[in-house]
């Protein structure tokens, strides 16, 4: 953040390097503050600081040491006093250009010579400030330029008039919170405004009343249309009406689709994961002969890929001696080899959950086993109470199964317990709803129908 700088930046500047001067070895920011209070009542180190940095800048004193920083001249510079003895003198140090204000003096400062040759923003604000003896704002500057700049904004025109204060052509107004800040143009600025533009050496000069000469353009003959010819046949008749033509254009020409267009797309589609044996019509072409064609390749493709599929192999449960009788396996092998030994064929066996789905033929119908097992002693539940849940999930697959499959023989084959005697006795209304048997299995592995 800048530092505030006293009114008379320029003279605390003087007073300090005439008081360099006196003290060779250099003095503090606090040193000098003090050594001028006299001049500058209420000065302090942060003002002094500042005006010493711009010394620094300017060239004129150099900071050596380390806390307490201290300032002295540097060998060699000598300070302004204020006469003009010859032309040795060493010009005194850069002064901040300001701004003055209505009731002040013009800068002691002379003007940057007039710049010939303005820019046309510049050239348009001291048009815009001839007219308006009392100044113009920014916000005004903008609005009488806006049919010329429609692109500027006042931010613009501000920097442009600081431009021009700076070459002094135009002045501004101090800052005040009654009154906006308001360009107006000096005499220097008028002169320039006023001044013809000058003229590109060379340039043939034209009298004003005379008019200037019309030049007529003659049509230029129109050449007949070349007839259009088909752009895939080239003759040698044809060659010197298409030199004759525009430069063809980089753009790919049209031509008609081929069958191998077709056959790509195909070949694209099955990368793609589509059903390769889908016949693609609507990338046939209008030949019947071609489309002909393109079938029977087809047809002898999909009977090239078509292969027998093989059966699945069927895995019949086998008894888990590790295992008690009453094991979901251990059922489920009863079931099957009871099946077997009656002429039946088990076609599928699918453990689900602890459940075992067995699908099977027997005396030339389906039949659709639901097997279920007593529950391990190492559960969390009791047994008996998991038992229950199993027979409800086991009720509700046989209705779902007898949904799917009405003319099929639906049953549930559990072991031979209590527990599931008295639960297949409670859902025996169900059961004979959903026409599934109950078949139980004993320790010796024989099945009970019910």
């Amino acid at each position: 953040m800048a530092l505030p700088v006293p009114e008379s930046a320029a003279g605390t500047r003087e007073d300090i390097l005439r008081t360099l001067v006196e003290h060779p070895e250099g003095l503090s920011d606090r040193e000098l503050a003090e050594a001028l209070t006299g001049l500058h009542p209420g000065i302090d180190y942060k003002a002094v600081n500042h005006q010493c940095r711009k010394l620094v800048t300017a060239g004129a004193v150099e900071r050596v040491g380390t806390k307490p920083v201290r300032t002295r001249l540097v060998p060699g510079f000598v300070p302004d006093d204020g006469s003009d003895d010859g032309p040795d003198a060493s010009p005194p140090p850069d002064r901040p250009i300001e701004e003055p204000g209505p009731a002040t003096d013009a800068p002691d400062v002379s003007p940057a010579p007039t710049i010939s040759g303005l820019p046309p923003v510049q050239a348009a604000v001291l048009a815009a400030l001839v007219d308006a003896p009392a100044g113009l704002t920014d916000n005004e500057i903008a609005a009488v330029l806006a049919p010329a700049h429609p692109d500027v904004d006042p931010k613009a025109f501000n920097y442009q008039c600081r431009k021009l204060v700076k070459a002094g052509l135009v002045e501004r107004s101090a800052r005040s919170k009654d009154a906006p800040i308001r360009t107006r143009i000096t005499e220097a600025g008028r002169e320039e405004a006023t001044r013809p533009a000058p003229e590109l050496p060379g340039s043939p000069q034209l009298p004003e009343a005379t008019e200037r000469p019309t030049l007529t353009v003659s049509p230029e003959p129109t050449r007949p249309a070349a007839p259009r010819t088909d752009p895939t046949v080239f003759t040698a008749d044809t060659r010197d009406e298409v030199e004759d033509e525009e430069p063809p254009s980089r753009r790919p020409r049209s031509r008609p689709k081929a069958p191998s267009d077709d056959l790509a797309r195909r070949r694209r589609s099955e990368r793609a994961g589509d059903d390769p044996d889908e016949t693609p019509l609507r990338f046939l072409p209008v030949s019947p002969s071609a489309s002909v064609v393109l079938r029977e390749r087809l047809a002898q493709r999909a009977a090239l890929r078509a292969v027998p599929t093989r059966p699945p192999e069927v895995v019949i449960p086998q008894r888990d001696v590790l295992q008690g009788w009453s094991r979901t396996q251990n059922v489920a092998a009863a079931v099957a080899t009871w099946l077997t030994r009656r002429g039946g064929t088990v076609r599928r066996a699918t453990e689900q959950g602890p459940a075992l789905d067995l699908v099977a033929a027997l005396d030339g119908e389906d039949v659709h086993v639901e097997v279920t097992g007593w529950p391990p002693d190492g559960a969390r539940t009791h047994p008996s109470t998991l038992a229950a849940d199993w027979f409800r999930a086991a009720g509700a697959a046989a209705v779902q199964r007898r949904r799917a499959h009405p003319r099929s023989r639906v049953v549930i084959a559990l072991p031979d317990t209590r527990r599931y005697r008295s639960l297949a006795a409670d859902a025996a209304t169900t059961l004979s709803q959903a026409r599934a048997e109950v078949w139980f299995v004993d320790a010796a592995g024989q099945v009970q129908l019910s």
